[in-house]
């Protein structure tokens, strides 16, 4: 999976920067189908940081934000997001699949 992260108004640390490389990697048990990530951890407004996460998965986009007073917040806040929405992406595929015949002579 491709990562790419960037800091708007604010220089990331390395280790923020692996922090965050390590949650989007989780996200893969999730959902293994993901093929990039976009990451932009944001620090505009003085007390506000902004986390969003843009998880490319086949056949479509998986969108999360957060503003969180820090920035660590922001990240767990909209890396759960995340986590929910493709879970909910992952049990429609699931429900979608075709009903083998003895399922079906069974009914």
């Amino acid at each position: 999976m491709d990562i790419n992260i960037t800091a708007r108004h604010f220089n990331a640390s390395a280790g923020l920067q692996s922090r965050v490389q390590d949650e989007i990697e989780k996200l893969g048990k999730f959902y293994p189908n993901i093929t990039s990530a976009s990451v932009v951890l944001d620090q505009e407004v003085e007390h506000m940081r902004r986390c969003e996460i843009s998880l490319n998965i086949k056949g479509s986009v998986i969108v999360a934000s957060a503003d969180e007073e820090n920035m660590g917040k922001a990240i767990d806040t909209a890396v759960e997001r995340a986590k929910t929405q493709l879970k909910k992406h992952n049990e429609k595929q699931k429900d979608h699949k075709t009903q083998s015949l003895s399922e079906l002579v069974n009914k």
